[in-house]
């Protein structure tokens, strides 16, 4: 109940009091005036509400994060008793402010088209639509209101991949084992060839050399390309609302640009996510990138483990692991001393740390992981 709506109720019960006991003929007057702008408002709401029609176009079911949907609404009404606005609420594709309003102004009988932006500034999975319309009368007394029989859209905001430069892993990048690989298996001959300057003498087929009485070698298997391990924390991050989803939409944006530039480069890659449903996503081809996308505008962060267990799991599966990108928000002495480690086992490691205001210890942490060779980049959540 409005306070304009109690205090006309209070005024006509005053009104009727002093008309019982005087018997002036203002006060009926004046109460029957009351009571007539009451039942003009409620019928002009009522008549309004349950009448208006609303159309809505421009909505994408597939955006990146950052863009406006433009969208168009086209409003109608045939009710003939004037009201004060007709306000539509929306749901929009926001974690942070998952509803919007916007009153319009449209005559009876006549439809009005209005454009309005919808942001969508975090990743994720929404409903777009009208979630409900109300009518104010004109007065102020009442604001009726009811749900519309349309259907929400499915909106899903997918993560840009964040600018990165491909980690060129030669032959010799795999992990612990890279003191015992070369370029090609040994192990699988699939020809023989002349021989050409440069060539091994460890190579030459001496038998059928003697045959063709010309140098021929042997060929061999290429061994697979060392890939790339990709590991996001995803553990919560305790921050406010907007800094928490920002930090979370960093953290997977540059997961997916460093995905992008090592499929582009023509490394494998492996994504573990570690996460309350865990799944790890893997793709050798450009074309692999939208099951990344994908994968990392549904995960939450809601990890039982913390980011330092995560990395002593991943450092058991290092064997063909050429390659590692950590990303976090979180910066402690056990992250930092395990990203070391991994850097020291032969896998090329790249730190990716999501913050906003470094303390000093944590740039001293960087600087150790600078020493070390690893790669350190540090991101401000935006």
């Amino acid at each position: 109940m409005s306070a304009r709506l109690t205090g006309a109720l209070v005024a006509m019960a005053a009104l009727l009091a002093a008309g019982l006991s005087t018997g002036a003929r203002v006060y009926y007057l004046l109460f029957n005036v009351l009571a007539a702008m009451l039942l003009l408002g409620l019928i002009s709401a009522v008549w309004t509400v349950w009448t208006v029609r609303i159309d809505m176009k421009g909505v994408r079911p597939r955006v990146n994060r950052g863009e406006t949907l433009m969208t168009v609404f086209t409003v109608r009404h045939s009710a003939l008793l004037p009201v004060a606005s007709v306000r539509v609420h929306l749901s929009v594709p926001s974690a942070f402010a998952p509803e919007q309003e916007i009153s319009v102004h449209t005559p009876p009988f006549a439809a009005r088209s209005f454009r309005h932006r919808i942001p969508c500034p975090h990743r994720g999975v929404y409903e777009a639509g009208v979630t409900r319309i109300s009518a104010r009368d004109i007065f102020g007394f009442f604001s009726i209101s009811r749900r519309p029989k349309m259907e929400r859209i499915r909106v899903e905001v997918v993560p840009r991949p964040a600018p990165a430069e491909a980690m060129v892993l030669t032959a010799s990048d795999m992990g612990p084992e890279f003191l015992a690989r070369a370029s090609e298996d040994t192990a699988s001959p699939s020809d023989i060839r002349a021989w050409q300057e440069g060539d091994s003498l460890k190579k030459v087929h001496w038998k059928i050399s003697m045959r063709r009485r010309e140098v021929m070698v042997r060929t061999y298997e290429e061994s697979a390309r060392p890939d790339t391990l990709i590991v996001p924390d995803l553990s919560a991050i305790t921050a406010l609302k907007d800094g928490q989803l920002s930090a979370e939409d960093c953290i997977c944006e540059r997961c997916l640009g460093a995905a992008k530039a090592q499929l582009e480069a023509g490394y494998p890659v492996r994504m573990p996510l570690t996460c309350a449903h865990p799944s790890e996503i893997a793709g050798q081809f450009p074309a692999d990138l939208p099951a990344f996308a994908d994968a990392l505008m549904r995960v939450k962060f809601d990890s039982p483990y913390a980011y330092e267990q995560v990395l002593a799991l991943m450092l058991a599966r290092m064997q063909r692991t050429g390659g590692a990108v950590l990303a976090t928000a979180r910066l402690t002495t056990r992250v930092a001393d395990l990203a070391m480690r991994i850097q020291r086992s032969g896998v090329r490691t790249r730190f990716v740390w999501v913050a906003d205001d470094p303390q000093e210890e944590s740039l001293e942490m960087l600087e150790r992981l600078k020493m070390e060779g690893v790669e350190v980049q540090r991101v401000e959540p935006k």
